[in-house]
């Protein structure tokens, strides 16, 4: 299986919109359409404050290096989610919460890492580029599933989760556009207005309790993290593999920390990731085939079900090995003055999903980091540090899991960056 990007974004007074996503990519096969040959090591950013995604190659060092202008996107993207093949790229505009957002499409290209508007199909010898697919209210959140056909999308302000699949057309059926298509999910109760097939009105599923903050899926699993009135939980929810249609709303429900702010998931699809950015810790649950959700007990220093973090933890991570999970921590606000005390908390994850703190943890990056993420190897590690510094920080990474930052950090070229996705 592999697992996704997935965002929650948080408002502060000195920083702005913060987001933090997890994300784990891991090499796919190339398809035929701009496959093959040498593939370059790749960081892509982007944050609300600049409507472009930057795009970094990464030396054998980790020293990153910007790769041509950075590319338009949406007016405050805050999510980047790259498909298993690396061949597309799905960029979401939150549009600072105000009205519909949307989800900008891109095609990659693995050997450079650049990446090009995706087109829809020719029509009458033409191929006009994609508009942005519309979702509901203020998107913070982007998954992909594990056979990158759908793409789901949470929306914050209207409660709901917009359903999409990846256009496979063109290539001979092997690669496709990449464009989305809104899958119609069926609506709970009275059909909203507007809300029928083809209508330009989304349809998005309004299945959710409330206020949606991180997405998951495995297999036909979809989980869906949310925090309203005090009260955190994740949900489980199966899908139709074939159409994407949403078919058992709410399966299971647990019970979690107050506010989840953002989840992944380990490679072997067995563990859940939580972090809670109230209560600065992590939380892990064990996933049955049913798709039961189970707290799994944690050992002193950590609580019965959860590990304390660095102050504000707004992503969480696992390195591809499975071995360790690392948390941005964007710090407290003390005296007026932001982020104060954050930097990466990391951990060893054992086979029963119990967390033990690595000794140095957590390590110090730049200010306000709001995203760590790994390359597809596991050998570095990239931190978006937003607010008023706008860099990214690398890190190597030793067996242990152990951390040491090389070198200063680079400017990030976005302002406020929130989000990041590798490649290779």
């Amino acid at each position: 299986m592999r697992f996704y990007p997935l965002v929650r974004r948080e408002r502060t007074s000195n920083t702005g919109w913060l987001a933090v996503a997890a994300t784990a990519l891991v090499a796919g096969i190339i398809c035929g359409c701009g496959g093959g040959g040498s593939k370059s090591k790749v960081v892509y950013a982007v944050g609300p404050d600049s409507p472009n995604v930057a795009i970094f190659a990464v030396s054998g060092s980790g020293e990153l290096a910007p790769v041509g202008s950075p590319v338009s996107t949406g007016s405050a993207p805050d999510a980047i989610a790259i498909d298993p093949a690396h061949r597309f790229a799905y960029i979401v505009d939150s549009t600072n919460g105000i009205g519909p957002g949307g989800v900008s499409q891109y095609i990659l290209d693995p050997k450079s890492g650049n990446l090009a508007v995706a087109t829809f199909s020719a029509t009458n010898g033409t191929t006009p580029p994609a508009t942005p697919a519309e979702t509901g209210t203020n998107p913070v959140a982007i998954v992909i599933d594990d056979t990158g056909t759908f793409v789901f999308v949470a929306n914050q302000g209207s409660d709901s989760i917009s359903v999409f699949i990846i256009d496979e057309i063109g290539c001979s059926g092997v690669c496709g556009n990449g464009t989305l298509t809104e899958i119609k999910q069926p609506a709970p109760g009275p059909i909203p207005p507007n809300c029928v097939l083809n209508s330009p009105v989304p349809c998005p599923l309004s299945i959710v309790p409330a206020s949606p903050t991180a997405l998951a899926t495995s297999g036909k699993m979809l989980f869906v993290a949310t925090s309203n009135a005090g009260a955190g939980s994740v949900s489980t929810y199966a899908f139709d593999s074939t159409t994407g249609v949403v078919t058992t709303p709410a399966a299971f429900t647990t019970a979690v920390d107050l506010n989840p702010s953002a989840m992944t998931m380990d490679a072997s699809g067995k563990f859940l990731f939580l972090t809670d950015s109230g209560a600065s810790e992590v939380e892990v649950l064990s996933i049955a085939s049913s798709g039961q959700l189970t707290p799994v007990s944690q050992s002193a220093p950590c609580a019965v079900h959860t590990c304390a973090t660095g102050p504000t933890p707004l992503n969480v991570w696992v390195h591809p090995s499975g071995k360790f999970l690392y948390t941005a921590n964007q710090g407290s606000t003390v005296n007026g003055t932001s982020c104060v005390n954050g930097g990466v908390s990391a951990f060893s994850i054992d086979g029963s999903g119990a967390l033990t703190q690595l000794s140095g943890s957590p390590f110090a990056a730049g200010p306000c980091p709001s995203y760590a993420a790994t390359d597809s190897s596991g050998g570095f590690l990239f931190v978006a540090n937003a607010g008023n510094n706008n860099t990214i920080s690398v890190f190597t990474i030793d067996s242990t899991g152990a951390l040491k930052q090389e070198g200063s950090p680079s400017p990030s070229i976005v302002i406020n960056p929130v989000a990041l996705a590798s490649i290779n």
